[in-house]
């Protein structure tokens, strides 16, 4: 058998960083480490804005890399994601509007909360957005299932107990395949909120998720 010859489109070349002085990286680092610190999302989730080689590098942790951005000229500049080995491109524009993309992510790109920052509009809020705002649970304990997240799952409240210190919040998309989704609750124990991920067997309920926390020990799933 002889296979024929096949041509592949090229790999279009990943966008190099322009050469900006020096004093003008650090204007743009100064700008980002700002934007981070005032940013009600940002500031909770972000450990560290590095620049390194021209760019800027928005680390969650030391081996946690959420974003990072590159100069394409004076005003330009590119927002990416780590993808495996590569990067994917988000958003091409000035700073201050690539700094907004990554703070008001909804979709689980970067953290997905961005409903938090977004404009209230007539209707339901988001579920972070009761989250935060009706029980005080820390955006950084809000963010913990970051896996469900980056799969572009839906958090949906699910059950509140009448104490309000347990919250039972699903997590859901829906493909070609079906519907997939996992279980946390969030719990208020001794004054501090906690996010647990619950066995699919045990998250029918506030109860049930309890006490299959129990007999473990509060371990989560996973």
């Amino acid at each position: 058998m002889r296979w024929r010859d096949r041509s592949y489109p090229e790999r279009a070349p990943r966008p190099r960083a322009a050469k900006l002085s020096r004093e003008a990286l650090q204007r743009l680092h100064a700008r980002a480490a700002k934007f981070v610190e005032e940013s009600v999302i940002l500031r909770e989730l972000l450990k560290d804005v590095q620049l390194v080689r021209g760019r800027l590098y928005f680390w969650r942790g030391p081996k946690d890399l959420m974003a990072r951005i590159t100069p394409l000229g004076a005003r330009s500049l590119l927002l990416e994601s780590p993808r495996r080995n590569s990067w994917t491109e988000h958003k091409r524009s000035q700073l201050t509007t690539v700094l907004k993309v990554l703070e008001g992510d909804t979709q689980g790109t970067f953290h997905g909360l961005g409903s938090l920052v977004a404009k209230q509009r007539r209707g339901k809020p988001s579920a972070q957005v009761i989250l935060h705002r009706d029980f005080q649970i820390p955006i950084r304990i809000i963010a913990e299932p970051g896996y469900w997240y980056s799969m572009h799952r839906k958090p949906a409240i699910a059950e509140v107990n009448d104490t309000k210190d347990r919250v039972l919040v699903r997590f859901v998309t829906h493909g070609i395949s079906g519907s997939f989704h996992g279980t946390c609750l969030y719990t208020l124990r001794d004054g501090e909120w906690s996010c647990y991920t619950i066995k699919p067997s045990a998250s029918e309920t506030v109860s049930s998720a309890e006490k299959w926390l129990d007999k473990r020990g509060w371990q989560g799933w996973g």
